[in-house]
């Protein structure tokens, strides 16, 4: 999951804006400003937003809602934000280390497998196998959404035999077909990060 790191060069962490109860417009700058820097993907499932997608700004901790900032903010489909399981993992540690906010620790610790499911690296850690239970990485619709849309691209793409420039080209033209963009990386062997790298400035609106 690509879209769970954060740095202090985000405009919402710069421009100290927070998530405020009643302050609708706040708000929705808010959840544009993190769209933008999630290069339109929810960050929880991967998945590319469209325009009729119901997005949300969430709080990782639920608890802190309306006294947290920037750092427990992601811009995540509904959907997503309604099976992440808040009770069951109450106070567990990775609330505390945040180690998913680093991109590098958390592709050490956590990794997609070929096939579909998302799974711990080393089967003794327990607090990465929970963050992927917590938020639901492999949940049975996002597994089943993910595999289906892996089956028809290979499909496609071997029926047309485009090589990996082609398929490149394919994405630049289509960037909706880049949902689960770090699945499309291992399943397609392809090197998908100029459409996840952050180019914005911190000084953007």
């Amino acid at each position: 999951m690509k879209f769970l790191s954060k740095t202090e060069e985000s405009p919402v962490f710069q421009n100290g804006l927070t998530y405020q109860k009643g302050k609708t417009q706040n708000n929705q700058r808010i959840r544009e400003l993190l769209i933008k820097e999630q290069q339109n993907f929810c960050a929880y499932t991967e998945k590319y937003l469209n325009g009729m997608d119901s997005v949300d700004v969430e709080h990782f901790d639920s608890s802190l809602k309306y006294e947290d900032d920037y750092f427990n903010y992601y811009a995540v489909l509904r959907k997503a934000n309604q099976y992440k399981k808040d009770e069951k993992y109450k106070g567990a540690s990775f609330f505390e280390n945040k180690f998913f906010q680093k991109r590098e620790v958390f592709d050490a610790r956590i990794r997609y497998v070929e096939g579909g499911d998302y799974e711990e690296i080393d089967l003794d850690n327990t607090e990465a196998r929970d963050l992927i239970d917590f938020l639901g990485f492999n949940h049975e619709f996002l597994h089943r959404d993910r595999k289906n849309h892996i089956r028809r691209l290979k499909n496609l793409f071997s029926d047309a035999n485009w090589n990996r420039e082609k398929q490149i080209e394919y994405f630049q033209q289509n960037k909706s077909e880049l949902s689960f963009i770090t699945a499309l990386e291992v399943e397609l062997e392809l090197d998908l990060s100029a459409f996840y790298q952050n180019t914005h400035s911190p000084h953007d609106p």
